[in-house]
């Protein structure tokens, strides 16, 4: 497997690169404190040791490296080593170290160093979601059409029909006005005739 430069930092080879950006960050913060404490008392530097292991600046090996030194720093300016907390690693390292082991590899190998196979990958996958989204859309078409020609409503497709019942229903009822004003007039004649 060949290696990335972009996930070593500090000597270290991290399995994602949002890691190795977090290392990164930690090496910057390392370099800026320990310009900061070269001038400081050893009270101060021990000061500066607690806070860092309080406030959890430091994740990644690279942070652990320099907490490490801070350490080795503040026991040569003549603090006790006794009165120094020891560096906390929030980090499980022996229950499942192969499994992160294998799952990082395959990780790194997947994401990072064979990009045609992840590619063929996501055509299959586009190309079913598009073959599934093609057939969603007929049945949707379907179902307008018989909606379309089950309505009561005049449309593109009943549209003659529609109006020719209008004016059928019309013509009746303009033949039974007809019909009851003829039989006015002639009840009309034979009051008057």
């Amino acid at each position: 497997m060949a290696e990335r430069s972009d996930l070593i930092v500090g000597g270290y080879f991290f399995g994602s690169f949002d890691d190795a950006k977090l290392a990164q960050k930690e090496l910057k913060n390392a370099k800026y404190l320990d310009e900061r404490t070269s001038a400081m008392r050893p009270s101060q530097m021990k000061s500066v040791y607690d806070k860092m292991i309080d406030e959890k600046v430091f994740a990644t090996p690279v942070g652990w490296e320099y907490l490490k030194y801070l350490r080795t720093k503040v026991i040569e300016a003549g603090v006790d080593e006794n009165d120094l907390r020891p560096i906390p690693l929030y980090i499980n390292f022996g229950a499942q170290k192969e499994d992160l082991l294998d799952k990082n590899r395959d990780h790194i190998a997947r994401e990072h160093i064979r990009p045609s196979r992840r590619k063929k990958a996501s055509i299959k996958d586009f190309l079913r979601i598009s073959i599934i989204a093609n057939v969603f859309l007929v049945v949707l078409v379907v179902l307008m059409f018989l909606i379309t020609i089950k309505s009561d409503n005049p449309n593109i497709l009943n549209y003659k029909e529609a109006i020719i019942n209008e004016y059928a229903s019309w013509e009746e009822e303009l033949n039974a006005r007809e019909a009851d004003l003829k039989e006015r007039e002639k009840a009309l004649e034979d009051i008057g005739g």
